[in-house]
């Protein structure tokens, strides 16, 4: 038996991008037999839908209200898992982060300023995990294509909004310099589980996630 977690989504109340919010989404990802999902709305740094003025407890409760709604709905499915992550951008860049929680979140106002060599040494110390999301990824809005070498403990080679050729560079690279790998659908809009416009891949796992922690260490050992 496998067990299938979508690790890259965004909610309606936390990212300026996305058109579902959390709820939403629970019912058509348990419906197409996955296990759990990862809420990794974009943080301050990027496309965030949060007021950056607002003090920083209300910015953190604003943020955290996605991932909140979908644990919420996923009580009424059975066995259904909700994750929390963050995805936060340097210079055009976007990185997952798997391992901060609210309450960490609420007590370190200082992240929103943190470099991204900053915030991985914390990371690294802290056994957090840090994913290069969609590395070649080519769009209009970004500027410029920054490949790291350092500062990530992990790619995602395959992101279903991104282009074919722009997952194949990811892989060549990963395979190159030896990263583990990821996958996620990079989902805004919970239609798209159900409507084909969108070629999801799971993260699949022989034993079921209970924590965070257990998809950092399938991450890191199993890839």
């Amino acid at each position: 038996m496998t067990y299938k977690y979508e690790t890259h989504l965004h909610t309606a109340e936390s990212s300026a991008c996305a058109v579902s919010n959390g709820a939403e989404y629970i019912k058509p990802y348990y419906e197409a037999g996955y296990a759990g999902l990862f809420v990794t709305d974009h943080f301050f740094g990027g496309n965030t839908a949060i007021d950056r003025s607002l003090p920083w407890r209300d910015k953190i409760d604003l943020y955290c209200r996605g991932y909140e709604n979908a644990l919420n709905e996923a009580e009424k499915y059975q066995n259904f898992k909700v994750f929390f992550g963050i995805e936060q951008t340097f210079d055009g860049d976007d990185y997952l982060i798997y391992g901060p929680d609210k309450k960490w979140l609420l007590s370190h106002p200082e992240i929103e300023t943190m470099t991204h060599e900053d915030l991985f040494d914390y990371a690294n110390d802290l056994g957090w995990l840090i994913v290069q999301a969609h590395p070649f990824r080519q769009r209009h809005y970004i500027q410029a294509i920054h490949i790291h070498f350092r500062h990530i403990h992990a790619i995602e080679t395959y992101n279903a909004s991104n282009h074919r050729i722009e997952n194949d560079l990811a892989a060549v690279f990963a395979k190159a310099y030896g990263f583990p790998t990821t996958c996620g659908s990079d989902i805004h809009d919970a239609a798209n589980v159900t409507d084909g416009s969108l070629i999801l891949r799971p993260m699949m796992f022989d034993k079921p996630l209970h924590s965070v922690q257990d998809y950092i260490r399938g991450v890191i050992h199993n890839s």
